[in-house]
């Protein structure tokens, strides 16, 4: 058709002239042959869904397949004005969109504009269609003094609906978080950098608060129940805390269990401190998923525009900082970027480093602490521990460092260099006459290993220590990470000989159903619960806990361990209530080697514990 307008060929003047003539209304207009074919070739040559539109904005000729976009005849849309078939709230800025562009267009043939995306919306009510994204591009003519009007526009709709609703699902997919519905970073990202612009667009640079947060101990979570659980509690928790906060204070998900907060109409540093605190006792209250009633602490970082930074990167590092440093302070809370902050996060990264290093060179060593048996006062074993001698900054106790060392994948490394000496130094004590426990620590990378039962068989064999004499203490959320490994792996050492205790009992996921899944034959008490016995007749909650874990042990035939003994009413109240072993300051600090060899030659603590009167006592 394109070549047929262009040459003259096989055009059909009477046939243009009545298309022409319908379109204006009138009965006979005389036309030239270059607007005649021209005419044809855009009504009748176009596979569009094509509407004529006069300068009033009125529709004059509709193709038939305009039916198919807006769900009425064609003929119906004749004599309405386009904008009836916009939506509603899209009419005003159509109206404008006609008067400042399209209108000029006049006179200007085949003149081009889009895409322009619209909504259409059905003409006749009765009759609903979908709604419908159309692409709009404008062609115009000038009409000869005799048609009328002046001017013709030919409005050509493009159905680019599909097209539309992808880009929806994606930029639905970029400004939000799938799991959460919370503000993506990309969006998070885009609303604080327009909030600085037009801060210094208008020369007002007023202060806002902008808060990094992170949860913590979340892993544990994933850990323990698995990811789909710590999925749901995530969620559960963020719905919760959004609900918290005004609708002028953006919460968003950064990535992981990292969050942001961005105050626009906060500037003064006490009030966000104060909303943050608000937000943690949110938090830590529980959440029910999945029959778990979980909770978590966070840590929050805070920093003020323009004092720590004037832009997105500056305040996401300064805000990021600050959380930092509450994090390693291991308590929780909140803190306000302080240049200081910066050469203390450094450190850490240089710290790193040297942890690196100094398993390369054999910068650990290894401490034990005395495990005592309650009912004769005499030695039962050690626990072995991992101490660092750094270079600058002295000895260094696993506070310092094993937090670093989760976050860098080196837990396993250190443990494998602790119990390999261990082994050797307990198994040499063994040739002297001392009959020792030896009690090692285990990660769970380590004992999800396919080869960790065989690990500990070459390392005892290589040290020529029993494999009876030798105790596996585990966390309460290393059994629960992988339930049917850990299972396994239990049954294997316990029918080759080995203890297995669980560490820090009561602070974890576990239950009845756990000990009964885990055929486990030592329970550690939680220092946190000891520490709470002041008195000989103290009745706080962790001392009542501490009765119901020993209570519990005793009616499963374990043995039972408290931990952080460092009082003697402590030592008392354990022995009246039927604990087995103890160990804590009260008996001994960990120790190095040659110390212990002091307290192997000492033959135990009966004078810290005199075990006649305490057995009369029980």
């Amino acid at each position: 058709m394109a070549d047929a307008v262009a040459s003259g060929e096989g055009y059909d003047a009477k046939r243009a002239a009545a298309l022409f003539n319908r379109v204006l209304g009138e009965e006979t207009i005389s036309l030239s042959p270059p607007i005649q074919m021209l005419c044809d070739a855009m009504i009748e040559g176009r596979p569009d869904f094509l509407l004529a539109v006069n300068a009033q904005g009125t529709i004059q000729f509709a193709s038939g397949a305009c039916s198919e976009l807006v769900g009425v005849g064609a003929q119906t849309l004749e004599g309405e004005a386009f904008e009836t078939l916009l939506d509603v709230q899209d009419r005003p800025d159509y109206r404008q969109f006609f008067a400042d562009t399209i209108l000029p267009l006049a006179g200007q043939s085949f003149s081009r504009l889009g895409p322009l995306d619209l909504r259409t919306a059905p003409v006749v009510e009765e009759q609903k269609s979908p709604i419908r994204w159309v692409a709009l591009r404008v062609s115009s003519i000038d009409l000869p003094p005799d048609a009328g009007s002046n001017v013709l526009f030919f409005f050509s709709l493009i159905d680019i609906t599909q097209r539309e609703e992808e880009e929806g699902r994606i930029r639905q997919q970029l400004n939000f978080d799938s799991m959460t519905g919370l503000p993506s970073r990309y969006n998070l990202i885009a609303q604080v950098e327009e909030h600085i612009e037009s801060n210094q667009a208008s020369r007002d640079d007023a202060p806002f608060v902008f808060v990094f947060f992170d949860l913590d101990r979340f892993k544990n979570i994933n850990d323990a129940l698995g990811h789909r659980i710590g999925d749901e509690f995530l969620a559960s928790l963020c719905r919760r805390l959004q609900g918290s906060f005004e609708d002028n204070q953006i919460f968003a998900r950064f990535g992981g269990d990292e969050f942001i907060l961005f105050l626009p109409e906060i500037a003064d540093l006490d009030e966000a401190s104060d909303l943050c605190l608000s937000t943690l006792d949110l938090m830590r209250e529980p959440t029910e998923v999945a029959g778990y009633s979980l909770s978590c602490g966070a840590s929050f970082g805070l920093a003020r525009y323009p004092d720590h930074g004037t832009t997105i990167d500056e305040l996401i590092q300064t805000a990021d900082t600050a959380m930092y440093h509450v994090k390693s302070l291991g308590t929780g809370g909140c803190a306000v970027f302080e240049a200081s902050m910066k050469k203390e996060r450094f450190s850490q990264l240089e710290l790193e480093q040297e942890l690196r290093q100094a398993l390369i060179q054999g910068d650990f060593v290894t401490f034990y602490q005395p495990i005592v048996e309650l009912a004769t006062g005499t030695l039962a074993g050690v626990e072995a521990l991992a101490r660092w001698r750094h270079v600058r900054l002295g000895l260094l106790e696993p506070a310092a460092f094993m937090t670093l060392a989760e976050h860098a994948g080196l837990v396993p490394d250190i443990d494998a260099l602790v119990q390999t000496s261990a082994l050797q130094r307990v198994a040499h004590w063994r040739t002297l006459g001392h009959d020792l426990v030896l009690s090692i620590n285990c990660a769970s990378a380590q004992i999800e290993r396919p080869d960790f039962i065989q690990e500990i068989e070459s390392l005892c064999a290589e040290a020529d220590f029993p494999l009876e004499r030798l105790q596996i203490e585990v966390t309460e959320q290393t059994l629960v990470r992988q339930v049917e490994l850990a299972a396994a792996n239990i049954q294997a050492l316990r029918a080759k000989g080995v203890k297995v205790a669980i560490d820090d009992f009561g602070m974890g996921y576990s239950s009845l159903n756990y000990l009964r899944q885990f055929p486990v034959d030592v329970l550690k008490i939680d220092q946190t619960f000891i520490q709470e016995i002041q008195t000989q007749s103290d009745a706080k909650a962790g001392v009542s806990l501490a009765d119901a874990i020993i209570a519990m042990a005793k009616g499963l035939g374990l043995t039972v361990i408290g931990e952080g003994v460092e009082r003697s009413a402590q030592l008392d109240y354990l022995c009246r209530q039927g604990c087995d072993q103890a160990q804590g300051f009260l008996f001994s600090a960990p120790c190095d080697e040659q110390r212990m060899l002091s307290v192997l030659a000492q033959g135990g603590y009966q004078d810290i514990l005199d075990p006649t009167a305490l057995t009369e006592e029980r």
